[in-house]
């Protein structure tokens, strides 16, 4: 078992909701009327802010651990 981590440089905050928003979010986003998705969409992206620093160069650093493992059967 291993974990690897990948860091993909986004333009801003708003690029980090828009990466799970096609993915991991839309389950979630589909079962939302469209007032409740505007207003958790904004809550999410205030926690993004206040979780995931701007680097010098203005972009965001988004961090996505992995772990892997094998199987024998």
């Amino acid at each position: 078992m291993w974990e690897t981590v990948y860091y993909h440089v986004v333009p801003s905050h708003s690029a980090v909701i828009d990466w799970y928003k096609g993915s991991g979010l839309k389950p979630y986003l589909d079962a939302l009327g469209e007032n409740e998705m505007t207003e958790f969409l904004g809550e999410l992206l205030e926690a993004v802010k206040e979780n995931i620093p701007v680097q010098d160069d203005g972009n965001v650093i988004l961090k996505m651990p992995r772990l892997f493992f094998t199987a024998k059967k």
